[in-house]
Parts: C-alpha cells; sequence; structure tokens
C-alpha cells in the first residue's frame, strides 16, 4: 500500500515552564498544589489534585487547561475533552496554548508515522508496527485537543489502514465525509477515501469499492465536475460491472442485469458533461461492454463508434 507522508504544522514553541508557572487569580490549595505538580509534569498528582480544587472553584479555566492536559498524557482522553470545552467555556485564555499542544501532539503522529514508512521500506514490518502505533496515540491525543480537526481524524485513518485495520478507517473517513462543508475540505477527503477505493480495487473486493466510491460521491460540496467525482463515478461503474460479470458467470439467469444497469446510473452522466477528458476513452470502452451485457446492440455499437472517434479511426 502507498502511504501518504504526513507534513509537520510549523508553529512558534513555547515552552511548558513559559505558561505554566503563573497561575491566574487566587487558587485553592488543591489547586495550586496541581498546578504545580503540572509545572513538574507529575500529571497522576495534577490530575488528582486539580480535580478536587475545581470541585471548589469551576470557574477555573487554567485549572481545567491543566487538568484536560494531564488527562491527555496519561490516555484519559474523553475526560480530556469535557475539560478543555469546560476551560474554553469560561473563557478564550488558553485556546492558543490548546492550539500549541495540538501542533505538538499532531506532530509526533507524523514524525512516527514518516519512521513507520521508513522501516516498512526497508522491510521491518515489527518496527514498522510499533512507529505506527505510536503516531495512532500521538494523533487520537490530537482529536481530542481540537474534535474538529479533520487533519487529526483524517492522519488517524490512515494510520489504521497503514495498520492493515480498514474497518476502523473506513468509519473514521466516513466521519470525516459527514463533516465536510466545503469544495476544499471534500476534495481532501475525496482523496483520501479514494485511494482507499483504489486500494480494493486492486484486491478484487469490487462490492466495497463500490461502496467506497458511492461515498465519494456523496460528500457534501463535492462538485459533479470535480477530479475526484467524475473518476469515482468512473471506477464505481467499473467495480459494478465485474460484480456483474462475476454474477453473470455464476448464474446465468441470476441478477447480473441489475449490477449492469446500476454501473449506467454511474457512468451514462459522464457522457454528457466530463471535465477530465482523459477519462474518455475509459469510459466508452467500459460503456460497450456494459451496454452488450444487457442486450442493448444499438447502444453498445453507438459507444463504439465513439470509442473509434476516440481513437482517430
Amino acid at each position: 500500500m502507498k502511504l501518504n507522508k504526513l507534513f509537520l504544522l510549523v508553529l512558534p514553541v513555547i515552552f511548558l515552564s513559559a505558561i505554566a508557572f503563573y497561575f491566574q487569580g487566587c487558587s485553592s490549595a488543591q489547586s495550586t498544589t496541581g498546578k504545580l505538580a503540572f509545572v513538574q509534569q507529575d500529571y497522576v498528582k495534577a490530575e488528582s489534585e486539580l480535580k478536587k480544587g475545581l470541585a471548589i472553584d469551576q470557574n477555573d479555566d487554567e485549572g481545567w487547561y491543566m487538568l484536560g492536559y494531564s488527562q491527555v498524557e496519561l490516555g484519559k482522553y474523553e475526560e480530556a475533552q469535557k475539560s478543555f470545552q469546560k476551560s474554553l467555556s469560561i473563557s478564550k485564555n488558553f485556546s492558543e496554548s490548546l492550539r500549541r499542544y495540538w501542533a505538538e501532539k499532531f506532530n509526533a503522529g507524523a514524525r512516527d508515522f514518516q519512521s513507520g514508512i521508513e522501516a516498512e521500506e526497508k522491510k521491518n514490518m515489527d518496527a514498522a508496527k510499533t512507529y505506527y502505533n505510536n503516531a495512532l496515540k500521538s494523533f487520537e491525543a490530537s482529536s481530542v485537543i481540537f474534535p474538529d480537526s479533520l487533519k487529526s481524524y483524517s492522519a488517524m485513518g490512515e494510520t489504521y489502514l497503514a495498520l492493515g485495520n480498514s474497518e476502523k478507517a473506513l468509519v473514521i473517513f466516513n466521519d470525516i465525509a459527514s463533516k465536510s462543508t466545503n469544495k476544499v475540505d471534500a476534495e481532501r477527503v475525496a482523496k483520501i477515501l479514494f485511494e482507499s477505493g483504489l486500494g480494493m480495487m486492486s484486491t478484487n473486493n469490487f462490492k466495497a469499492a463500490s461502496e467506497m466510491f458511492k461515498k465519494i460521491m456523496a460528500i457534501n460540496n463535492l462538485p459533479k465536475d470535480d477530479e475526484y467525482y467524475e473518476t469515482s463515478a468512473y471506477n464505481n461503474g467499473l467495480a459494478l460491472a465485474k460484480l456483474g460479470e462475476e454474477s453473470r458467470l455464476k448464474d446465468e439467469d441470476g441478477n447480473y442485469k441489475d449490477l449492469y444497469n446500476e454501473a449506467l446510473v454511474s457512468l451514462e452522466p459522464l457522457k454528457i458533461s466530463l471535465k477530465k477528458k482523459e477519462l474518455e476513452k475509459q469510459i466508452y470502452e467500459l460503456l460497450i461492454s456494459v451496454y452488450a451485457n444487457l442486450g442493448r446492440t444499438d447502444d453498445a455499437q453507438d459507444a463504439l463508434n465513439k470509442k473509434n472517434q476516440l481513437d482517430g479511426k
């Protein structure tokens, strides 16, 4: 499987001590103890004491931020997310700190992911798996810090694919697609899903590939003349045609025609308006076969004539 390199995010570095030694306002004894433990990176003690302090003063935005940070470091992601949300609901004082913390975790994941690729290229699969698992932990942590970050989730999806866990990857990719709000996000999501679909095609898993390409075609704000939409429509038609062929070979009286007709739903609109002209010849080659298997000889001949025209014959 070809893996994508995940690029590091370049952000200004602020050392933990620079933001943690100054405690805002008056804190309870427990909160002060917890914050000191946080500065000393004793996250177990920090979590314990901060919880006690925050039970007394629930409006301590700094305390909630430090508690969330400590919980991330302890792997308590669900609790950490709630703590960060509480801090931000009180004020935005620590939003920049959260942004830097997110970048720190994402960059750690990107480095481990790249190390995994390099280990895989050297056929050191045990090391690659270790790197990918470490990357996954960092990406998951970053997704907790900024729950709406598509970048974190897409990185998690790619890491699951690298680990061979396609089921979890698909759950993540499907969720990303549902959150896409504009063309740029839609194309980024489509690219991730498309590469997964191609991987399924390469292993002859045509049913799963078809479902993947359909997901791409259903992404909000992905224009129908977009490269990923058009290519997915063609590949969906191809996957369905392959399934139709398999069905016909197994049972000549079966429902194979339903699959070919479904393929036409994806392919025929491409005859009318196609921006990616490199696909045109492949589309008509496929249509010849689909029409022929449906007994639509006139349409098959028209598709053949169009293909010959494209060939300059």
